[in-house]
């Protein structure tokens, strides 16, 4: 009964997630589009806000389990939360920009904040439904016991990692699967010149390092398991998400074949991001909201 009783809190949960950040698209699509900032939609628009929704629900049932086993307070939940889902969709929605212009009309900085909106109220639903009352201030303790310096070249270290682990999945993928769709222009796909893939990478990395850096911070369990949870979050909101938005898109083997390359690309990513921020002084360390000056860690 208890396992029943956490699955269906979850769901219920997970839907009024879902519901939320469906909402906020509408209500900022239709404020955009008043504006003249967003075209006339095409195509099934039923069938799109259909998958939005589930897109949604798979965010509020992941990452609201996660937030029942974060320590932060109820303004740093909603922080964590809304970075993770931003930061991956964003950077997912600038690719798509360049790699399937068809299948985003919307420009860029109307689609971040479209985005946006609807992160802050997905990441804040998961805050007040999922994260404990009793929870006290996380990260920000963490962030002082190193220096800025130790913490920027763990950045980019780990943006770094991104870069490598795109290049060698994406080339084996594109060479072994995907060439042809992208030859055919299936699903509106467009393959840019590599200056062009290169920078729009080089936005995407440090964009999914961010996503996870908060969460890394306000962990408070063991190395190997939020070595996990990092991958796993990069890439069920950074991949499974997204790719759920383009089932009436792109053909089935195409969206398994970036489905492999994305878990290869963005776990390892989230792995060598926690391996990086993680501490087990900082898992062990008292967490508490008043102004205690904390011993630094090496750097």
């Amino acid at each position: 009964m208890h396992i029943v009783r956490t699955v269906s809190g979850t769901l219920w949960r997970g839907i009024v997630v879902g519901v939320a950040y469906i909402t906020a698209m509408i209500l900022a699509g239709i404020l955009f589009g008043a504006l003249g900032l967003i075209p006339p939609a095409n195509g099934n628009v039923t069938s799109s806000l259909l998958w939005t929704l589930v897109a949604g629900i798979l965010l509020g049932i992941f990452l609201g389990p996660l937030a029942a086993r974060t320590s932060a307070t109820r303004r740093q939940h909603v922080l964590i939360w809304a970075a993770v889902i931003f930061c991956n969709i964003g950077a997912v929605a600038l690719e798509g920009a360049y790699f399937a212009p068809d299948l985003v009309p919307i420009p860029i900085p109307v689609l971040a904040a479209q985005q946006f909106l609807a992160a802050l109220a997905a990441g804040g639903l998961i805050a007040l439904l999922f994260a404990r009352r009793d929870q006290t201030a996380a990260f920000l303790e963490t962030l002082r016991r190193r220096s800025w310096l130790s913490w920027v070249w763990r950045f980019l270290l780990a943006s770094l990692s991104y870069l490598v682990f795109y290049a060698v999945f994406g080339a084996l993928n594109y060479t072994l699967i995907t060439e042809p769709f992208y030859a055919s222009h299936a699903g509106g796909l467009v393959a840019p010149a590599a200056g062009t893939v290169l920078a729009v990478e080089l936005v995407r990395a440090p964009l999914l390092v961010l996503s996870i850096v908060l969460l890394i911070l306000a962990a408070r369990t063991t190395r190997r398991r939020v070595l996990i949870i990092a991958g796993l979050t990069l890439f069920w909101v950074g991949g499974i998400v997204p790719l759920t938005l383009q089932i009436d898109s792109l053909p089935a083997p195409l969206l398994l074949a970036s489905a492999a390359e994305i878990f290869l690309q963005n776990f390892l990513t989230g792995v060598v991001t926690a391996w990086l921020f993680w501490s087990a002084r900082t898992a062990t360390a008292p967490v508490s909201d008043d102004n205690t000056r904390l011993q630094p860690l090496p750097a």
